[in-house]
């Protein structure tokens, strides 16, 4: 079995169909917390996935666009401009 290769901007728009951001959009904040942790495991577990990097775009997104609190719009500004590594610390 090859290796199936598709481009990015197909893979985002595969991924955007099923509209995960639109159900982050409606999340309380106690959800959107959740979904940070789940978030942060997820990368501990395997930095290099490319589905969990594009959840986590549009995780600090919605963060930032809800303004939930300053720490939270200062997270998602760093993950936005350093990656998860710099937001969760995993370099040893």
């Amino acid at each position: 079995m090859g290796a199936k290769i598709i481009s990015m901007e197909s893979y985002k728009l595969q991924k955007n169909l099923g509209t995960p951001k639109t159900k982050l959009l409606h999340l309380s904040k106690a959800e959107l917390l959740q979904q940070l942790i789940d978030y942060y495991e997820a990368v501990r577990k395997d930095p290099f996935s490319l589905p969990i990097a594009l959840w986590g775009e549009d995780l600090m997104e919605v963060i930032s666009m809800r303004a939930l609190t300053r720490e939270l719009s200062d997270l998602a500004e760093t993950h936005q401009h350093h990656g998860p590594s710099a937001v969760f610390k995993l370099e040893d």
